[in-house]
Parts: structure tokens; C-alpha cells; sequence
């Protein structure tokens, strides 16, 4: 779950050397090994190619350097490579948007400390873009635990000893800040309000008032999803009997905010840019 009330993200740009490895290894030396191989060139072939030593080109396609601009830019001509496709960007052969051209067109008519320049400013660039999207992630979305507690709305069974508890992550909203726990319903006590299998967002408390929608313990029972009335914990479905609370000592977990619905959930991409921004809160 995040704390509330952070503005930056403090430490992202802090890499550790494997890091600054593997991110040479993605971005030129895995490319330069596949464009090169599909050159049907050898290493040493390259190598000869650009006038530099053999194990500068191993150097790169080991991530441990990267290319320098003046020699990025011939190998794509040696290696008959587009920019636009060594780099993965959207887009077929030659075709780049008039932004994308003069770009390419800056880039060409600088000297290599220029050139050299111009590749840093676009790495600070795209970092800084990163971290722009993962402080929207972080403002988006929101996790809750999910203690792995059932609460009956039909057969009951208690609770384990030593849950494994988990985060879900969900879009944001003030009924998502208010859970403190999500929990299933099983059975179907609480139809038409709550199915089986429906999750909960629950907010914990001491008591509820007469009409709401809690979560309850009951000895020898387990949870329950009911509706609290006057004298008795109610089944909106007719067909199940009411609970009475004083008789069977039932404890109040928490109230229902709501049930998760399938548009409160986040893509797979998306939860992991939240993970990664959380993780990046931490250090």
C-alpha cells in the first residue's frame, strides 16, 4: 500500500554498473549482434569495416560499451540498418514523420562532440519521460492487501492461522485509499447484491450502523458477509437464515466499501509501471 504525499522520485536515475550493463545490452549491443549476423558479417568483419579492434565490437554486443555516435551511424550504413528500425521506433524502411527527419537531419550535420552531445541529451530526455510516466502510474493506481480471508454469504469456513498476504493493485479512487483489506465472498446469501466470488473492498472497524454491509467473525463459523439490523446480521437472499449476533458472538471486521470491478483493474504493463514507481519511492 503507498503512503500518500510523495512529489519525486528519488534515486531513479542511480544506476548500478550491471544495471548501466544491461541497458547497453538492450539498447545497442543485442541489435548490433542481430543486424550484423543478418548482414551475414563476422565480428572481425565489422571491425575491419569501421578501422577499430574486434573486441570494441565484442565490447558492444557484450554490453559492456556502447558506440560511439560517429561509428553508430556508419555501421548503419555498413550494415544497411535504418535508425528507425535499429532502434525499434514505429515505422517502415525510410519512413520517418517530418519531426522524426530533421532530427535525423540535426544529428547528421553535427561534428562527434556534437553528435555525442545530442545522444546524451536524448538518454536524459527519455529518462526524464520515463519518470514522468511513472509518477502518473503512481498517482493512477493504489494497492490494497488481499489477506486471502473468505467471508461466506452461504456455507462458512474459517479463516487460516497464517495467511499469505499479497498487494492488488487498482486504479485509484477514494473508495480504493479507504480499503484496508479486500476479501471474497463465497455462497450466495448476499444475491442479488454480491456473488460468489465477487472481492470486497473492506474498511476496517469497531461497529456498524443498522443497514450497512459488513464483513463479521463468528466463532466456529468464520467470516461472514452480511447486513447488520437491529438485533441480527441479515442474508438479502431469502432462502438463508439471518444470523443473530449476540447469540453467536460475532465480531465486526470491517464495513464493504464495494466489489472490485473489472475496469478498477490496471493492464499487466501498467501494474508493473506502478511496482517499478513504488519500488522507486522505497529507496
Amino acid at each position: 500500500m503507498k503512503a500518500k504525499g510523495y512529489s519525486t522520485i528519488a534515486g531513479l536515475e542511480k544506476l548500478t554498473p550491471e544495471e548501466i550493463k544491461q541497458r547497453n545490452l538492450e539498447t545497442y549491443g543485442s541489435k548490433v549482434k542481430f543486424f550484423r549476423n543478418r548482414a551475414g558479417m563476422t565480428a572481425e568483419q565489422l571491425a575491419d569495416a569501421l578501422q577499430i579492434s574486434k573486441s570494441s565490437i565484442r565490447n558492444w554486443e557484450c554490453g559492456l560499451t556502447r558506440p560511439d555516435p560517429e561509428f553508430l551511424y556508419r555501421m548503419f550504413t555498413i550494415l544497411d540498418v535504418e535508425p528507425n528500425e535499429f532502434f525499434g521506433f514505429e515505422g517502415i524502411g525510410t519512413l520517418l514523420t517530418t519531426e522524426e527527419q530533421k532530427l535525423v537531419d540535426y544529428y547528421r550535420s553535427l561534428d562527434s562532440s556534437g553528435k555525442e552531445d545530442l545522444l546524451t541529451f536524448a538518454e536524459v530526455m527519455s529518462r526524464k519521460a520515463h519518470k514522468r510516466k511513472l509518477l502518473a502510474a503512481y498517482d493512477r493506481m493504489n494497492s490494497v492487501e488481499d489477506w486471502g480471508h473468505d467471508a461466506a454469504a452461504g456455507d462458512s469456513a474459517d479463516w487460516p492461522e497464517n495467511p499469505e498476504k499479497k498487494e492488488v493493485i487498482l486504479f485509484d479512487s477514494p473508495m480504493v485509499a479507504r480499503a484496508d483489506e479486500i476479501i471474497t465472498v463465497t455462497g450466495k446469501s448476499m444475491e442479488p447484491l454480491f456473488h460468489d466470488g465477487d472481492r470486497v473492498l473492506v474498511e476496517h472497524c469497531v461497529d456498524l450502523r443498522n443497514g450497512d454491509i459488513g464483513i463479521f467473525y463468528v466463532p466456529g463459523m468464520g467470516g461472514v458477509i452480511k447486513q447488520k439490523a437491529y438485533d441480527r446480521l441479515h442474508s438479502v437472499n431469502q432462502v438463508f437464515d439471518d444470523i443473530f449476533p449476540y447469540e453467536e458472538g460475532a465480531q465486526v471486521i470491517g464495513r464493504v466499501l464495494g466489489k472490485i470491478e473489472k475496469d478498477m483493474i490496471p493492464s499487466t504493463e501498467e501494474q508493473a509501471l506502478y511496482l517499478e514507481a513504488q519500488d522507486a519511492m522505497s529507496r
